[in-house]
């Protein structure tokens, strides 16, 4: 009975539409009735409107214009430059909206010289002058206004929305005036993420004089605003508000949707009447923060299309009569590269326009791609010397062809420092708690002063000052302390334990090349004092002074630091050590592994490592320590599976290993470890009959927002026990 009734005003509608136009003798495009659709705000909810546009392509209904709110925006916007219902679906699916709805790096992207502090840290707070920098909003956009700018490229060069292929308007609001913001004309990309930007949730966009946050606050469901377009029978698509029951769980984004869409309640019950044809989809079970269920929402959206089938039907049927009626198929714009005719900048203060095209690496004159600018993008903003970098690109007026660009490059530099804290607890060395002070900038544009604190029964002390030059060489020093217990065993007896201390300090020059590989070399002098605890090996405390040239080499392209599925990752040191009353020792020490997917869930891992070292007992500190599973890179420290810590010193040696790694569900693992190794004071012995090591194991992990939480079990050939070794977090 509804829909008849339904069905009975929309043939009014199209009857009144008809004599208006014959009445006034309008020159307009149009010689029948048109369709607008509205899609409303509601954020994850948002993506069931793709559903409902599958079933009106379906109809065969043309859609002359369109018009949405925050989520309802965006899919309105795709929809109106040309992408049809099936690519928005095939995007949306295939979309990773926890990296998207975050301002994270991907660790590849890093570069090498940062990726292990970043994956030492859990939690971190912006400061100044002031004291702690609270931000405007909790995601500043940086991942999903890139990903807007990547699918608006074909219409970079339209900037009025009524000549796109459907005319298209969004919604916003102007928070410092509290006004409704009607967006017909400007850059695309960004008046959807104006329109999207909840309060609090998102930064708020700056344009002009205004400050625009989502226009849910204010207009939700703007059909007012498509009846003005001239749309004269309008489908409404409403996902939006729902009044939540006191016995709800409420998620943030629960908190944010009741507190956002309240607010227009009223205008939308309002607007909600002026629909020729309402559709509502049920979204029980599904809620605004359900991005992981997006093929979920859109079956649900296309339900409720079809629901409303009939009416969908006697409209088509109805303007079908029109002689100048067309189903329209939206077709993307043919434009996949553009000419880069320019390059501006906007936003540099402190850091160099030399650092900031240099990360870019992105020429004039030359054809580029989306995929051109989105990587000069990533590489720009994972630098970490900006908060923030996006671009607009645009259109050169008075151009010999239509394909000219100027590409307008927009930072927000990191301002004052940042403050970390990460956690550690693990079997060898028991529990720290690790302190980051970092400042960029500080003397000269592009460098990086780190202050490094670990606080715990083994503290170390770490402050490093680095000018990155990419692959140019730069330049930078440490300071580094360390205090902790190292031992010497007999067989798989401990028989002495040392209080080792070491203080140094390193002047080196480094080049990086493509963010993960970094050759380099410098000085270093170091001194060490070492104190008996238990055993007679050493009488009394003992100091050394050493003076040190070294050459390394350092490769890092994993995806994850403690449970890769690809990359490689490679650390290697020569030092050519000095001492007063020693021969000069020549010390190398090496280690290599590589990431093989064998499958969605397991990854191989072989590895190969090793060391030499020319040190006699007058220099300990410098010969090879095989054993325990830490992975720092200290020394002659080398982790073998099934051995205690540093149980078998020597001057050479070389192992290999292999693990297995399967991930059971989510971020929680089981490795399966083996390794095998060889130990000798010369190399002629290094594989002699005996000298044999062999070792294996078993963890269990869970990969959680403060780093590793696992739990090995382990055994060899050299212990007759078997061992245990539990850790949390990164190591330092």
């Amino acid at each position: 009975m509804c829909h008849t009734i339904a069905a009975q005003l929309i043939l009014i509608n199209i009857v009144v539409s008809v004599t208006v136009i014959n009445l006034t003798g309008q020159d307009t495009p149009f010689k029948r009735p048109t369709v607008g659709v509205v899609l409303s705000g509601g954020a994850a909810k948002g993506l069931a409107h793709i559903g409902v546009l599958k079933v009106i392509e379906e109809a065969g209904i043309p859609v002359d214009f369109i018009a949405g709110t925050s989520m309802g925006a965006i899919v309105g916007g795709l929809y109106a430059i040309g992408y049809n219902a099936e690519k928005l679906e095939e995007i949306t699916v295939r979309q990773n909206w926890n990296q998207l709805f975050s301002d994270n790096i991907s660790r590849t992207d890093l570069s090498i010289e940062e990726k292990t502090e970043e994956d030492l840290f859990f939690i971190s707070f912006p400061f100044g002058l002031s004291g702690i920098k609270v931000p405007s909003g909790i995601i500043a956009g940086q991942n999903i206004e890139n990903l807007l700018n990547t699918l608006c490229f074909p219409v970079y060069n339209i900037r009025d929305f009524s000549k796109f292929q459907i005319p298209f308007l969004c919604i916003s609001m102007d928070i410092i005036s509290g006004e409704e913001v009607i967006i017909r004309n400007g850059y695309l990309p960004e008046a959807m993420r104006a329109s999207l930007a909840i309060p609090s949730l998102f930064e708020p966009v700056r344009h002009d004089t205004l400050l625009l946050v989502d226009g849910g606050v204010i207009n939700n469901f703007p059909v007012d605003r498509l009846r003005e377009m001239g749309a004269d029978i309008i489908i409404g698509v409403d996902v939006g508000y729902k009044r939540q029951e006191t016995s709800d769980i409420f998620d943030v984004f629960k908190i944010f949707e009741q507190t956002v869409f309240l607010t227009s309640e009223a205008k939308t019950n309002a607007n909600r009447k002026l629909c020729d044809i309402l559709i509502t989809p049920d979204l029980d079970g599904l809620g605004a923060s359900s991005f992981n269920m997006a093929d979920s929402l859109i079956d649900r959206g296309k339900k409720a299309g079809k629901a409303h089938w009939e009416e969908l039907q006697i409209l088509h049927d109805s303007i079908q009569e029109f002689a100048s009626f067309s189903a329209r198929h939206q077709v993307l714009p043919e434009v996949d590269s553009v000419f880069l005719k320019e390059i501006h900048i906007l936003g540099l203060d402190k850091v160099s326009a030399r650092l900031l095209t240099g990360k870019l690496q992105l020429e004039m004159m030359t054809w580029i791609r989306p995929y051109d600018i989105s990587t000069a993008i990533n590489n720009a903003y994972s630098s970490l010397y900006f908060s923030k970098v996006t671009y607009e690109l645009q259109p050169i007026e008075n151009s010999t062809t239509n394909n000219d660009a100027r590409l307008l490059i927009i930072v927000k530099e990191k301002e004052g420092g940042l403050l970390r804290v990460g956690l550690n607890y693990n079997t060898e060395f028991q529990s720290s708690i690790i302190i980051n002070a970092t400042f960029r900038n500080m003397l000269l544009d592009g460098s990086k002063l780190s202050v490094n604190l670990g606080l715990g029964d083994s503290p170390r002390f770490l402050t490093s000052y680095f000018k990155n030059n990419g692959a140019k060489p730069g330049f930078g020093f440490d300071i580094e302390g360390q205090n902790l217990d190292v031992y010497l065993y007999r067989g798989s007896r401990k028989i002495t334990t040392i209080d080792y201390t070491d203080w140094a300090f390193r002047l080196y020059t480094q080049s990086v090349f493509k963010n993960s590989f970094a050759i380099g070399g410098g000085f270093e002098y170091e001194f060490v004092t070492l104190k008996p605890v238990v055993g007679d090996l050493l009488p009394e405390k003992e100091s050394y002074r050493y003076y040190n040239g070294y050459l390394f080499m350092n490769l890092d392209r994993y995806d994850d630091p403690s449970y890769p599925s690809k990359g490689s990752r490679l650390n290697a040191i020569y030092k050519l050590v000095n001492a007063d009353d020693i021969h000069s020792v020549h010390f190398i020490h090496f280690g290599y592994e590589k990431a093989v997917s064998l499958h969605r869930r397991f990854t191989l891992i072989p590895s190969l490592f090793g060391g030499y070292s020319s040190a006699d007992t007058t220099a300990l500190i410098y010969q090879l320590y095989l054993g325990g599973m830490n992975r720092l890179n200290h020394k002659g420290l080398l982790p073998f599976t099934g051995l205690d810590y540093m149980q078998v010193n020597n001057r050479i040696m070389a192992g290999i290993g292999l693990n297995l790694q399967f991930n059971i569900w989510r971020n929680n693992y089981v490795v399966f470890k083996a390794n095998a190794g060889s130990t000798a004071l010369i190399p002629g012995d290094l594989f002699t009959r005996g000298c044999e090591l062999f070792g294996f194991g078993i963890t269990i992990g869970n990969n959680s927002i403060i780093g590793p939480i696992e739990l090995t079990i382990m055994a060899s050939n050299a212990h007759h026990d078997l061992l245990s070794y539990f850790n949390i977090g990164y190591w330092f």
